[in-house]
């Protein structure tokens, strides 16, 4: 009864991506279709990011989009907030969970309260 629903076939003439590879194609189209997207992380410009997620988006977007960092996570967490509230659409390449967490107080402090705590002017 179920067979004629659960084809094989579809899945076998899909293409196949890598989650770095969904990653960075996702993050071309959304750069492509908006010019308020930038990416910042460590080493994502000219190196294409540690585990290449970022690859060839600086070729493509240069400088001013596609921003190399400090090692300093919650710096450019701070960075990405700020832009956001600006009216840019920041996209804060960690390089590993791990590191994320340097920057949560800027998630969760500024990015999270600054409009309340502003009463809506700021955010």
């Amino acid at each position: 009864m179920f067979g004629r629903f659960l084809s094989t076939s579809a899945s076998l003439n899909a293409a196949k991506l890598t989650v770095r590879d969904a990653l960075n194609s996702a993050m071309k189209e959304e750069m492509e279709r908006d010019k308020d997207v930038i990416i910042l992380g460590e080493e994502v410009a000219q190196y294409d990011g540690a585990y290449k997620v970022t690859k060839g988006l600086w070729k493509m977007f240069g400088d001013d989009r596609v921003i190399d960092t400090p090692i300093t996570e919650m710096g450019f967490a701070g960075v990405a907030v700020g832009a956001a509230m600006a009216g840019l659409k920041p996209i804060c390449e960690f390089m590993t969970f791990n590191f994320a967490m340097q920057g949560i107080d800027q998630i969760v402090n500024s990015a999270a309260k600054t409009c309340y705590m502003s009463a809506g002017q700021v955010g």
